[in-house]
């Protein structure tokens, strides 16, 4: 299984891919529901910073968020099915 989370700049953090993989959604479905999410928070850089990962296998650079506790409740809450 996949760490859930990681330590970066003193603070715990999940990526966008890691929710993904946990929820069994699809990373684009993931960018669509946080992208959703910042045209109605008023404190999206407190809760997300938005980045890029490199693919393994095409080494192409891919857009990724990481999100402290709290954007990722604020996610969470609105997925559903088995999982959530």
């Amino acid at each position: 299984m996949t760490n859930l989370v990681k330590v970066q700049k003193d603070q715990v953090v999940t990526s966008s891919r890691t929710v993904a993989e946990v929820f069994e959604k699809n990373h684009q479905h993931v960018l669509r529901d946080l992208d959703t999410l910042k045209e109605g928070v008023q404190n999206w850089t407190t809760l997300f910073h938005e980045t890029e990962y490199t693919h393994e296998q095409n080494k192409q650079e891919y857009r990724e968020i990481l999100m402290n506790r709290d954007g990722f409740t604020l996610l969470a809450m609105g997925f559903t099915g088995k999982k959530a």
